[in-house]
């Protein structure tokens, strides 16, 4: 991967030189078509891809659905501007230096790496015979990769999906292909954007076909159809939501209580229940930054929050970070913090392997889409929603699911106790502000949070962050989003 990286980041360089990375200068094009002229280096570009993409997630998404969200406190002093302003919901079109303009600008790299691998890879396919299955691979994570990215872009700059009732508010610009200079490239509907991603995940499935997770490290078709469900639940498509974790429910199972913990702190040696996850090996990470209470930490758990969860969850233990040796004056020494991404460092010697690995998409997350799906969806099913949400408080608690009682008396009381479990099983993962979002709920914060701003009504404005003013001049086909 560091062998590869560089080149990579050269070639996103070339082809996106001008000042907007949607209007795509083909300077360096006979480069870049040598380059991908055979599968080793097709095979290179994809480990290029899966580092911008973890790239991203690590600086921009994952951020900005905890800070915007009700289970954070931000600690003022050591948080930076950026934040803070994402933080305070006080973004505006000017801040280009901060999350408005990087998560578009970002975003769309990860998308334009997406679309030369989308571009060139087909071509291989009828030169090296030999060769089907590695490029297909490759298709289909470049396929996977440009969906997930359009479907994130679009949950930051665009309202939920069901906003208005065909879906026809504006999205991002879904880019499809390679813009040539001259291209027009405006904003479309929210619709239009999710048609691509689900046409883009069929497309994956087309590639991987049926296959299983031969490693957590890159896309499968059974990520893929982690995927759909998780899209299928923006949509409010519950049927196919329901059905798509189910069939990955029936293939991976939920990780043990003795592994959790190490499934996120050492992830060098704990898959777990991961269906895909992003590697950090060599990479940096500035979410570990952000976190870390023996450095500058930003954030930590709101109080409140932290203490919903009983003495014996195991999930309350990544919610405490206890100094080891090796963090030297702080050993022993306790702190409020989000562990998610604070790898063990005791008992591995090469600092490169202690590593947190991003779990993209998970099967607790798959319980949790499988349980609202059956609790909201035309065909309700409770008990089997129920059932569901056992099963992961079980192995929480360390006791098994006949033991568990989960009283309700209707599906507007079991969906109350399904959100409770989404934002204990899925917190400061990327998922809380949007799903608060996507369910159209205000954001409320307690008035012990450092936040200017404690309270959020939906449907406000600032539900969606600007497009930035660089952006805005570059490309004089873009629309700003309301009120901004």
């Amino acid at each position: 991967m560091k062998n590869f990286v560089p080149y990579i980041a050269a070639i996103a360089a070339t082809i996106s030189s001008c000042t907007s990375f949607l209007n795509v200068d083909q300077l360096g094009k006979n480069t870049i078509e040598g380059f991908f002229s055979t599968p080793d280096g097709l095979t290179s570009a994809g480990i290029g891809l899966h580092r911008a993409f973890l790239e991203y997630y690590d600086d921009e998404y994952i951020k900005l659905a905890e800070l915007q969200g009700d289970n954070l406190d931000v600690l003022r002093s050591n948080c930076n501007e950026a934040n803070l302003l994402v933080y305070d919901f006080e973004s505006e079109e000017a801040h280009d230096a901060g999350h408005p303009y990087y998560a578009w600008n970002k975003g769309y790299d990860v998308v334009t790496n997406a679309n030369q691998i989308l571009e060139h890879a087909p071509k291989l396919l009828a030169k090296y015979p030999n060769q089907e299955e590695l490029v297909r691979k490759e298709l289909g994570y470049a396929y996977f990769v440009r969906a997930v990215m359009i479907f994130n872009l679009t949950n930051i700059y665009g309202q939920a999906y069901d906003y208005t009732p065909d879906a026809s508010h504006l999205g991002v610009v879904p880019v499809d292909r390679i813009p040539g200079f001259d291209d027009k490239l405006p904003r479309q509907s929210v619709k239009a954007c999710y048609d691509l991603v689900l046409s883009d995940l069929n497309k994956a499935l087309e590639n991987f076909g049926d296959d299983s997770v031969p490693s957590v490290y890159y896309a499968s078709g059974l990520a893929t159809k982690a995927m759909l469900a998780r899209v299928c639940l923006y949509m409010k498509d519950y049927a196919n939501a329901a059905r798509y974790a189910k069939e990955v429910m029936d293939r991976v199972s939920l990780a043990g209580r003795n592994e959790y913990v190490d499934m996120f702190r050492r992830a060098q040696n704990t898959p777990g229940e991961c269906i895909m996850r992003l590697n950090t090996y060599d990479a940096g990470s500035g979410m570990t930054s952000f976190c870390d209470p023996t450095g500058a930490q930003d954030a930590r758990p709101e109080a409140g929050f932290a203490s919903t969860f009983a003495d014996n969850d195991i999930r309350k233990e990544l919610l405490t970070f206890v100094g080891e040796a090796e963090d030297k004056t702080h050993e022993g020494q306790s702190y409020s913090a989000i562990c998610k991404y604070l790898p063990f460092k005791g008992g591995e010697s090469n600092e490169s392997n202690r590593r947190w690995d991003y779990p993209l998409l998970r099967v607790s997350e798959m319980y949790l889409i499988h349980a609202e799906a059956l609790c909201l969806g035309p065909d309700k099913d409770l008990k089997t929603a129920a059932d569901d949400i056992k099963a992961l408080r079980a192995r929480a608690l360390g006791t098994d699911p006949s033991t568990i009682e989960i009283g309700y008396s209707s599906a507007v009381d079991l969906d109350r106790i399904i959100q409770e479990e989404r934002a204990k099983e899925l917190c400061y993962e990327g998922h809380r502000f949007f799903d608060l979002k996507r369910r159209h709920e205000d954001i409320v914060r307690p008035a012990t949070t450092s936040s200017h701003l404690k309270t959020l009504k939906y449907p406000h404005y600032r539900y969606v962050l600007p497009i930035a003013h660089l952006e805005m001049q570059a490309n004089e086909s873009m629309v700003q989003n309301e009120n901004y």
